[in-house]
């Protein structure tokens, strides 16, 4: 091969590798541009899915402060009973709605539609692995936990409370409450022991459960807003 052949053949050969580099280059810089956007668009949705979690959130805590308040008011009833039927004073009409609150329970209605949306799109699509755990924690614990503790209250309520008041109370109206025989029902052991027992759940159970479920719900939304801010 002569000289100006060789010279050509190098020339080709350096040309042809050229071309390969690129084509090399443009597949990674098309291939980092896609990572790019597909990391951009997960990020978008993760902002619009802890969006929607804060916002059902404070739905939560709405819900949950109100049943909080009227628990404490229940128990203030049922104190107030207790205390009149340790004494001498016989029944009086206003009494009502304390017998109403030995018997009430309240059920929960937690907002879950936005978590069992981040459970079908996966959870690693929230990148801040303490505030997945966090999320994780309220709605698979603590919000599990609310609504047993409810749904024991009404097994309470309807199993042992409902059929003693359905034989010793009249109803005058669907929220009267009379006892047929004041005198005698505050000398019942069986009832008075429902009284404590109804009592002691709202005190030990109840009450404090929204108290700690209302404390989470607060710093989750919190921890929420932190990582949007971060994020934005």
């Amino acid at each position: 091969m002569t000289r100006a052949g060789r010279v050509t053949s190098s020339m080709n050969w350096r040309y042809a590798v050229g071309e390969v580099l690129l084509i090399v280059i443009g597949i990674l810089i098309a291939l980092a541009a896609n990572s790019w956007w597909e990391d951009r668009q997960e990020r978008e949705e993760e902002r619009a899915i802890l969006q929607q979690i804060s916002a059902a959130l404070q739905v939560d805590l709405e819900r949950f402060r109100d049943a909080q308040r009227r628990h404490l008011r229940q128990e203030s009833d049922i104190i107030a009973l207790v205390e009149h039927m340790e004494g001498d004073d016989p029944f009086r009409p206003d009494m009502s709605p304390q017998f109403r609150s030995v018997r009430t329970w309240i059920q929960i209605r937690p907002s879950t539609g936005p978590y069992e949306a981040l459970k079908n799109r996966g959870h690693e699509l929230v990148s801040n692995a303490e505030l997945l755990s966090g999320i994780i924690n309220y709605y698979e614990l603590q919000v599990t936990s609310l609504s047993a503790g409810a749904l024991n209250d009404r097994d309470f309520v309807t199993d042992r409370l409902n059929p003693y008041v359905d034989r010793n109370f009249r109803h005058e109206n669907t929220t009267t409450l009379i006892p047929l025989d004041y005198e005698t029902l505050r000398r019942d052991n069986y009832y008075r022991s429902l009284v404590m027992t109804k009592l002691l759940r709202v005190q030990t159970r109840i009450i404090p459960t929204y108290q700690e479920t209302n404390k989470m719900i607060r710093d989750l939304i919190a921890d929420i807003d932190q990582q949007l801010r971060k994020a934005s």
